[in-house]
């Protein structure tokens, strides 16, 4: 009897060693979420402005009316004054152009002129193809924020150009009055909607 006994102590043993404990899952979720927010950017460097200036030194002939080259001086600048690399994570950024007219301190009298006035003209090429061009004359008030029809390229090159064309004073036999002359090309690449 002990054998038995023994054998079904030993039987009873196994059975609770041999049944697995029931098996428990745990699942989990993380979520993860963040933005970016619309910008554009002037690089290298991430900053927000671009400056540079031309300078074109006599603006008037041998006879005191205006030099008749101010357009061909301005744009000879070239790539290294009047390119620029600019980057919008936006699809359709908005342009706007401010020219101001050359001018010297003090009023021009009858014959003269104390102001030149010109067309600035800023062209962006966009991505994947293809360039808009936003224009303004100093003689008029600014553009209003253009949309430039498409994302900035983003080529690692200079995608914003600034030319100048159609100088001129009010008449072409005004001779310039004697002084400095300062003006300026004031450009607004913002994101856009």
């Amino acid at each position: 009897m002990n054998k038995y006994l023994i054998a079904a102590l030993g039987a009873g043993t196994m059975l609770t060693i041999a049944v697995p404990a029931s098996a428990q899952t745990v699942t989990g979720t993380v979520n993860i979420t963040g933005s970016v927010a619309n910008k554009c950017a002037v690089l290298p460097g991430s900053g927000s402005t671009f400056t540079s200036t031309v300078a074109l030194g006599e603006l008037a002939q041998a006879d005191g009316t205006m030099a008749t080259d101010l357009a061909t001086r301005f744009n000879a600048s070239g790539p290294a004054t009047l390119a620029f690399r600019v980057v919008c994570n936006t699809s359709n950024p908005t342009i706007a152009v401010d020219s101001t007219q050359l001018t010297t301190a003090g009023a021009a009298s009858a014959g003269y002129a104390a102001r030149i006035d010109y067309n600035a003209n800023v062209a962006v090429a966009l991505s994947p193809s293809g360039s808009t061009t936003v224009s303004n004359d100093s003689r008029n008030a600014p553009t209003v924020a253009t949309p430039a029809g498409g994302p900035l390229a983003n080529t690692g090159s200079a995608n914003v150009t600034i030319t100048a064309s159609a100088f001129g004073t009010a008449n072409a036999t005004d001779l310039l009055v004697a002084g400095a002359y300062t003006g300026n090309i004031s450009i607004v690449i913002a994101p856009g909607a």
